[in-house]
């Protein structure tokens, strides 16, 4: 395959050529050296071959990319981490604009922010920005890519602390669809400031990102498994501790296989800020009334609690996944996420709820574009194998599992945890109002939809006379 315009025509060779004479960073076709290892993507499942990668040295390389697959009607794709669930970090036969090597990070201690590059992963920010005692929210995976993770919304173990990382952006630098390198902040072209916190890449490709920082220290964190047995009783006290648990701690559950064939219920707590009362935290979710299986706790570095999750997500496995939002954890929802993961049908498939509220919801949720500020959990099913002869049985328990699940559902859905799964769930993860106001904004900053190859967003059509 070669780059081909969205005709199905071939881009001529020659304007490549040209294109390679203006880009800093490296053009890569399929021919050149080191194509065949920047074409995957941290989900296996999608194998794609792209026309031409334009590894960008910085934002001139991202107009000039730009400019080109507009000039030449090629389909484009963004790529940061390469760690989008749907596979849009990628695309067969037009153009990536990878940023993975812009990796420029500046903590600016007079005013309490960080300066970060596209192509930096979780991990790049977290240990430049710990070493000064300071952090902002990010995800739960280290080598997540913090582009499309900022773009989404930004749901992590600080979010209950210090609301999602949209609420922590400042200002952003951002390429539109015509090449045009705007400011994005407050003062700064407000309209395109509010789409761009959640979303998506809709509006433009963001070459620097200006982060508000907090201060933050280490943290307290281990984990309590009850049996799967005692559900009622976990249901009900997870419900009760939700109701009145402190902002400073993070909380997810899961599930896990115990020996002799049972089903462990999992309960990961993060206390971000330790204080007096942590130990009495701690002992509240291990006296939810039946005897835990497993109690532990420790003392650990915010980055180090940050890599918690990263040996589940490991590169190039096969990932499928639904996500959506219920208000609580009643015991019939619980036994019915109990039931899924025992019916998984690999071993590395994960069944995972987190709990949001906090900061979070304490943001109106006209104020950004990630509308979804109620208290709650984050529901993920995770599906994960590694042999494509198994792809029809887990992507088919993973729907199975949503289908029964949507009784319990607030109808929210994260937009970062969507695969491609039609207009109606996209809807879903905005609301009509918010829908509305960001294909407007569509219409006015990428009114040709350019940026198409993600959660799409349509242009709203001019009304007619």
């Amino acid at each position: 395959m070669t780059l081909k315009n969205r005709s199905g025509q071939p881009v001529a060779q020659g304007e490549i050529d040209a294109l390679r004479t203006v880009v800093r960073g490296d053009v890569l076709g399929q021919e050149d050296e080191g194509y065949a290892e920047a074409r995957l993507v941290w989900n296996g499942y999608f194998n794609r071959h792209p026309g031409l990668i334009v590894r960008c040295a910085g934002t001139a390389d991202v107009v000039e990319a730009v400019r080109f697959a507009t000039r030449h009607d090629v389909l484009l794709a963004v790529r940061s981490g390469g760690h989008s669930y749907p596979g849009h970090s990628t695309i067969d036969d037009g153009l990536v604009v990878d940023l993975s090597r812009m990796k420029g990070i500046r903590v600016d201690l007079q005013r309490g922010v960080a300066i970060a590059e596209p192509g930096l992963l979780l991990a790049d920010l977290d240990d430049e920005t710990y070493r000064f005692g300071l952090a902002v929210t990010g995800g739960q995976i280290s080598h997540t890519g913090i582009a499309g993770l900022t773009l989404g919304g930004g749901i992590g173990w600080l979010c209950r602390a210090q609301g999602l990382t949209v609420d922590n952006l400042l200002a952003a630098d951002v390429v539109l669809a015509n090449g045009e390198v705007r400011r994005a902040s407050a003062d700064d072209d407000v309209d395109l400031y509010w789409a761009i916190r959640g979303g998506g890449g809709n509006f433009g490709v963001v070459t620097s990102f200006e982060y508000k920082l907090h201060p933050q220290g280490a943290c307290r964190t281990g984990v309590v498994v009850y049996r799967g047995a005692d559900h009622q009783r976990v249901a009900e006290g997870l419900s009760a501790f939700a109701r009145t648990a402190a902002e400073r701690l993070g909380l997810a559950v899961g599930f896990l296989d115990l020996e002799g064939g049972e089903t462990g219920i999992a309960i990961r707590y993060v206390d971000t800020a330790p204080a007096k009362d942590t130990d009495a935290l701690i002992d509240s979710l291990a006296g939810f009334g039946p005897e835990p299986v497993m109690r532990t706790t420790e003392t650990m570095d915010y980055p180090k609690v940050q890599q918690l999750g990263d040996a589940d997500m490991v590169h190039h496995r096969r990932y499928y996944t639904r996500s959506f939002m219920i208000p609580a954890v009643t015991d019939e929802a619980l036994v019915t996420l109990l039931e899924g993961f025992r019916e998984r049908k690999s071993p590395l498939t994960q069944v995972g709820l987190m709990l949001l509220g906090g900061q979070m919801a304490r943001v109106a949720p006209e104020a950004t574009a990630f509308p979804h500020r109620k208290d709650g959990f984050l529901v993920t099913l995770l599906g994960g194998w590694t042999d494509a002869k198994d792809d029809d049985a887990n992507t088919a328990w993973c729907r199975e599992v949503y289908d029964r699940m949507q009784r319990f559902t607030s109808g929210g859905v994260y937009v970062n945890e969507l695969l491609d799964e039609g207009d109606r769930r996209i809807l879903s993860a905005y609301g009509p109002g918010h829908y509305e106001r960001l294909s407007q904004l569509k219409a006015k900053y990428d009114p040709h939809n350019v940026f198409r190859v993600n959660q799409n967003i349509k242009p709203a059509q001019p009304a007619q006379p």
